[in-house]
This record gives C-alpha cells, structure tokens and sequence, in this order.
C-alpha cells in the first residue's frame, strides 16, 4: 500500500481569525459612510468615483464585510468628514467629550479646530 505524502498543509503559524479591533473598525467605517452617503446604489458610485475602487469593493465597504486600507482611507478621509472624524476618533486623537454637537458647527472645523489648524475657508476673508 501506498502512503500520500505531501498533499496536506501542517497548521501551524498565525492563525486567521480576526480580532475584535479589525471588525470594530469596519463596523465604524461602514456605518460612517452609510450616515452620510445612504444605504442607496449612489452611495456605492459615490464611494467609487471618490476612491477608484472597484463596485464590488465598494459594497464590501459599505457592508462592514471589509475595511479600506491605505490610500483608499486617505481617500475616503479627503472627500467624506463623517469617515475623518471616525478614524481621528479610534485614532484616539479627536475624543467624544471634545466634539462639539452644536447644529450650527460643522463638525470639520471642530476637527480642523482640535487639530491647531486654521480653517482654510476663512483665511481669505476679512470678518472683523
């Protein structure tokens, strides 16, 4: 009789499951984009044409099945405040007892605020 040999892959190693951090933080981004694109079809052609990600991807997104990385984050940050303000916050740089919820403040001058920088839209003007 014959014995198989090297038809099965030891299980050794890391492991693959995923930690509670890595679901966390796309739960937080899903439902950031869901707050402020919607759960429509436009919302995925948005997050598309801002990012140049895929269709498919984008629906991974926006499902919390899958998170984006690296540029598509930055991306994402650059275009959508609700995404920048969720990341600054697991980031631990931007904590709930700062944010201010006054509905006349846009939350991204809070952040640009709590950052220490100026805001970009009234260096041009002169108020007095």
């Amino acid at each position: 009789m014959r014995i198989k040999m090297g038809t099965s892959v030891p299980k050794m190693g890391t492991t693959v499951h995923l930690d509670a951090d890595q679901t966390a933080y796309r739960k937080a981004i899903a439902d950031a984009l869901r707050r402020e694109l919607g759960p429509t079809h436009q919302a995925i052609k948005t997050v598309m044409r801002w990012t140049g990600a895929s269709e498919r991807t984008a629906k991974y997104w926006l499902s919390g099945d899958r998170g984006p990385s690296g540029e598509h984050l930055i991306r994402l940050a650059q275009h959508s405040d609700a995404v920048l303000i969720t990341t600054l916050t697991m980031a631990g740089r931007l904590s709930e007892k700062q944010r201010h919820r006054c509905p006349s403040c846009p939350e991204r001058l809070l952040v640009l605020q709590n950052l220490g920088q100026d805001d970009p839209v009234s260096e041009g003007s002169s108020q007095s």
